[in-house]
């Protein structure tokens, strides 16, 4: 399984073997990271997750496997699952968000995860603007 998310001016995409253990993942980036928001799940594997990395233009990898956000690492994202959204990018991601955080607390709603489900029922806060260059790109 291959996610997609975004924190602040930075997106990952990442690889995880199954839902279980891309739950757990997500709980420890609350730990670490508690404001990043899921924009897309998709099927795939460590191989798919290379090759999309591979597309990525180098000079907007961050650090590791985060890079800094971009509406063309997001179309490329789309591009390679055959994903034509009919509305604009960012309302399709917004609605992906909002359907994918409903899905988790519907998941964990009678567990004791009671942060992870606080979280994810909040409203998004979502923003997919992109940072001015300045912001990050080193001279």
């Amino acid at each position: 399984m291959l996610y997609f998310i975004k924190s602040g001016n930075y997106c990952k995409i990442g690889y995880s073997r199954d839902l279980k253990a891309l739950f757990n993942r997500l709980k420890n980036y609350l730990t670490h990271n508690p404001s990043f928001q899921i924009l897309d799940l998709r099927k795939g594997d460590k191989i798919r997750e290379s090759h999309i990395h591979a597309l990525i233009p180098p000079e907007l990898y961050h650090y590791g496997e985060w890079c800094v956000w971009s509406k063309e690492i997001a179309r490329l994202w789309l591009r390679l699952y055959n994903v034509n959204p009919k509305e604009s990018l960012e309302e399709y991601f917004i609605k992906k968000n909002k359907a994918i955080n409903k899905a988790i607390v519907k998941e964990y709603r009678d567990t004791p995860y009671l942060n992870f489900i606080r979280y994810f029922s909040k409203e998004s806060n979502l923003d997919l603007s992109e940072p001015d260059e300045t912001e990050w790109r080193t001279p």
